[in-house]
């Protein structure tokens, strides 16, 4: 299996090598447009097509190898660890289901994959990469592409009952929305006794009540541990008896890297890191207590 995979990334990795060449192709292409006639547009035909073929080859090749990567390594690390394990690797946590929350501009471009859910210590969980984008124009009329979130998201099960909805978001978290503008309750920003805590945090709450009732002094000690092992900015949503949390990272997980030779029992390392931050969730916040479940 390992020499299968170290084919696939070799092939892979010639053709990303290839596409080095495209911004060269597409400045002469540009060029040729400049001084286009009939004669020279029969050439951009061509020229595209090239580039088109050469992007299309190395998609489906990278493709290829990431999918092989994460079914040999990434799920089988996930069944050691998680019961009831569920990977798809082309579909992630749904548009609605986030959006759903309120607490996030959707923009206007959005895209999940890596969708996995399981139970670990009995609490449920599900979890994506997800990306969030939205096309602006500036004062000259000229269209730009913004990222408003990049990283994970992930849904567990919590087991303190509270009425209303509650956002705790890290100072720096860059795309965060209390209630939206369809929320017949509106969100009042909540401070708390811990003073450390409120420097590192907004709260917003559309009961104060309930923010002093989910937030107690434990869970926001357990909370600030949690930013020394996240490697990210932090968003946690807690709605309608589940917790949403948001990780800003840039980044996706569960990526094999192109440009280093296949080393299962190194990528297996990998994986487990990367899986822990479902692992640190839910015990150090503590999740599978069930002290306050009704």
């Amino acid at each position: 299996m390992e020499q299968e995979m170290e084919q696939l990334r070799k092939d892979a990795l010639k053709k990303q090598r290839i596409m080095i060449f495209i911004p060269f192709i597409s400045f002469f292409t540009v060029a040729l447009l400049t001084q286009l006639t009939p004669i020279l547009f029969v050439l951009f035909v061509p020229i595209a097509y090239v580039i088109y073929k050469v992007v299309t080859s190395f998609s489906k090749a990278n493709k290829k190898y990431q999918d092989l990567y994460k079914k040999t390594v990434v799920i089988e690390t996930f069944k050691n660890i998680f019961q009831d394990v569920n990977f798809n690797l082309d579909q992630g946590i749904s548009y609605q289901k986030i959006s759903e929350t309120k607490m996030m501009d959707m923009g206007d471009s959005f895209s999940s994959n890596d969708y996995v859910c399981g139970k670990y210590k009995d609490i449920s969980f599900e979890s994506s990469d997800v990306e969030i984008t939205e096309t602006r124009t500036d004062s000259d009329g000229d269209s730009y592409t913004v990222t408003l979130f990049r990283g994970q998201w992930y849904i567990f099960d919590f087991n303190k009952s509270f009425k209303a909805d509650l956002q705790v978001c890290e100072k720096g978290f860059s795309n965060s929305r209390r209630g939206g503008l369809f929320s017949k309750t509106p969100f009042k920003k909540v401070e708390l006794e811990d003073m450390e805590f409120n420097k590192l945090f907004k709260v917003y709450a559309q009961n104060e009540l309930d923010a002093f009732y989910v937030l107690t002094p434990n869970t926001m000690e357990n909370i600030k541990k949690l930013l020394s092992k996240i490697n990210g900015k932090l968003l946690l949503c807690f709605i309608n008896e589940r917790l949403h949390i948001g990780v800003e990272s840039n980044k996706d997980f569960y990526e094999a890297s192109l440009r280093k030779k296949v080393d299962i029992p190194s990528s297996i390392e990998k994986t487990k890191n990367e899986i822990s931050v479902i692992t640190d969730f839910i015990d150090i916040l503590r999740l599978d207590n069930d002290l306050f479940k009704k």
